[in-house]
């Protein structure tokens, strides 16, 4: 059974649903979740154990970058930008451009 690919929802259209915003928004501030959060990058973070080995530390770098960007992107989504400047959809690597 093949599964069916949807594309990614815009940006836009997310911010246009306050109701997913709010409850997005409810379910980041839940004890339970912020704890799952603060063990996810406990975890991932680097270890006395890892630095001696540069490998497996940049490994466990990587992956702490990742949990962090995830978490900061989804507490982006609970925020409405204020302008198209700070969307999400504007890489703030590429803002020096402008």
């Amino acid at each position: 059974m093949e599964k069916k690919i949807t594309p990614p929802i815009p940006v836009d259209r997310w911010f246009q649903d306050q109701a997913a915003v709010q409850e997005l928004r409810e379910t980041l501030n839940k004890p339970s979740f912020q704890k799952a959060v603060a063990i996810l990058k406990e975890i991932s973070g680097p270890s006395y154990g890892n630095l001696m080995d540069p490998e497996k530390n940049s490994q466990r770098l990587a992956w702490y970058a990742g949990y962090r960007d995830a978490f900061n992107d989804l507490e982006k989504l609970t925020k409405l930008p204020e302008n198209s400047r700070n969307s999400l959809t504007t890489l703030d690597e590429w803002t020096h451009i402008e």
